[in-house]
């Protein structure tokens, strides 16, 4: 079973992993003076790819998807009943979601991941990672890349909430109380309707902002660079959303390998806050 379930994106992590490997040391045989960021203490572009990449960004999000799951979930469904708790009934559905998606769980955390890089990739930022303001386009990409350190670790925390509640199955609905009135009828997921509000934010305008922020260095890399290692680059750069999903692989297995025990503590915390009876989603029609 473990086999099965896991070995397709455990497969694609050690490739991801041979590939970064390789790519990192030729960075340090092509530019061997260049450094990516003072936010590492080395000075060799190869290495320092090699450890964020390699390193970092695994371990980042796996922090990240614990706090976020272990912290922030309860905090988010006490917030919910805060402040919707007064107009709809909360339950608990019992069904075991047992397909591994890492894809589909991973894209939206790599897309937002990269957004605020993008966005914290300002003047004053550009100048704390690489020592000055920034002079080229070389230090805007380097410190994109740099922030990827802090970042991916702040995406898995707000998208493993939703995991976590998503999982241990809490509705909320306004059947009852909207009774015979107009109002429209409502039963949803306490962690889907957080991930709907994520996913708006991470979206397709994430990507179109990538592609923009990136057409302004792929023809520079094209002058400045050797053709393999160009050609190594845009392999990466390209399709990079898919490329940020494959770090936050070993995350993932650990947040369903935590699966049992995240739902019972989840629930644990919902018990806590009043959420104690059990939710039956039927959908029947009649013919008149």
């Amino acid at each position: 079973m473990l086999k099965s379930k896991y070995s397709k994106p455990i497969l694609y992590f050690i490739f991801y992993c041979i590939f970064i490997l390789i790519l990192s040391i030729v960075l340090s045989i092509s530019i061997p003076h260049l450094n990516l960021t003072y936010f590492i203490p080395i000075r060799d572009i190869g290495i320092e790819v090699g450890l964020i990449f390699l390193l970092i960004l695994p371990i980042s999000s796996i922090i990240g998807v614990l706090i976020g799951g272990y912290l922030f979930a309860p905090l988010f469904l006490y917030a919910h009943k805060k402040i919707f708790g007064k107009r709809v009934e909360y339950g608990i559905y019992e069904k075991d979601f047992t397909k591994f998606k890492f894809l589909s769980e991973g894209i939206f955390a790599a897309l937002m991941t990269i957004n605020l890089s993008l966005l914290l990739t300002t003047p004053l930022i550009i100048s704390i990672s690489v020592g000055r303001g920034s002079n080229s386009y070389i230090d805007d990409l380097s410190t994109f890349l740099a922030l990827l350190m802090f970042t991916i670790g702040l995406a898995s925390i707000l998208f493993s909430t939703t995991w976590f509640l998503m999982d241990s199955g809490i509705l909320y609905s306004n059947l009852k109380k909207a009774g015979d009135t107009p109002k429209q009828v409502e039963i949803r997921s306490v962690g889907r309707w957080y991930g709907q509000l994520l996913k708006g934010y991470a979206g397709v305008s994430v990507v179109l902002s990538y592609i923009e922020f990136i057409d302004l260095f792929i023809p520079q890399l094209a002058n400045d660079l050797s053709i393999p290692l160009f050609v190594m680059l845009l392999v990466v750069f390209i399709p990079f959303p898919l490329i940020i999903v494959i770090p936050i692989i070993p995350a993932l297995i650990i947040s369903d390998r935590l699966k049992d025990h995240r739902i019972r503590f989840i629930r644990e915390k919902a018990r806590k806050l009043g959420i104690t009876s059990n939710a039956e989603v039927t959908f029947e029609l009649k013919i008149k």
